[in-house]
């Protein structure tokens, strides 16, 4: 760990993170296939429902920066093929989901302090993500400046540049 740490790491590493949704493909939208040879630059990809910036994906970035030297950061929402097929974190409300489990769980009052990424605006939730990398003290300022967000355009296949 030692000799890594002071090398700033080993490989240049992109890390994307992105929705579970399997219509979602990141070999597809970055066109990219496995790396096995050449370790010099490699992308890794987390996924989470609704491809959400939290605390444990912070620990993620955390964990591979002091492993590999972390070059870059892409978060990637995406849109559907249909309205309806959208991501399923833009068709529900958190407090739904605290309702479900409350009626489950009803001695569980912390239910209500956990977030499970719903959102409404689907550029919106991309900015408010890279916000959360950009001003993480988690997180280095190199790579805070070159953390990225986009959304990925099932239908065509077009990866669009969140501003």
């Amino acid at each position: 760990m030692a000799e890594v740490t002071a090398s700033g790491g080993i490989f240049e590493t992109t890390l994307v993170l992105t929705c579970v949704d399997f219509r979602v493909n990141p070999d597809l939208f970055l066109q990219t296939k496995p790396q096995v040879a050449d370790i010099e630059d490699q992308i890794l990809v987390a996924r989470n429902p609704a491809g959400r910036v939290d605390a444990a994906f912070v620990q993620e970035i955390m964990l591979f920066e002091a492993f590999l030297g972390l070059k870059s950061v892409l978060v990637i929402h995406h849109t559907g093929k249909y309205l309806s097929l959208n991501c399923g974190a833009s068709h529900f409300k958190d407090t739904e989901i605290h309702k479900f489990h409350k009626n489950r769980l009803p001695n569980h009052s912390e239910i209500d302090q956990m977030i499970f990424g719903a959102f409404n605006n689907l550029e919106e939730s991309v900015r408010q993500d890279i916000h959360i990398l950009k001003t993480s003290p988690y997180i280095p300022k190199n790579l805070a400046d070159n953390c990225h967000g986009f959304v990925y355009d099932i239908q065509t296949g077009g990866l669009t540049p969140v501003e």
